[in-house]
């Protein structure tokens, strides 16, 4: 998946599920209209708008780089999960 698109926000949740049972990241309710996702590793946290009906492709694909960089998954192994 070479350009992302927008995402439906209960599919990006069952992806985050699929996320959270591979790698090592917490997902939890980050405020007043994020939720939180937190590498353990690295100890950084990635904020994503959950108020909304639809997740934008720029906060997809900036959340997959973000992954990428903080060797939680590789480029590929997201690809597969967001399917």
């Amino acid at each position: 998946m070479s350009e992302y698109a927008d995402i439906k926000y209960n599919k990006f949740q069952n992806f985050l599920k699929k996320l959270k049972n591979v790698s090592g990241v917490e997902v939890s309710p980050g405020g007043r209209h994020n939720t939180k996702v937190t590498c353990i590793y690295t100890g950084q946290s990635y904020p994503i708008p959950s108020s909304h009906n639809v997740v934008n492709k720029h906060i997809v694909k900036h959340f997959m780089e973000w992954l990428v960089e903080s060797k939680v998954c590789s480029k590929k192994e997201f690809d597969e999960m967001i399917k």
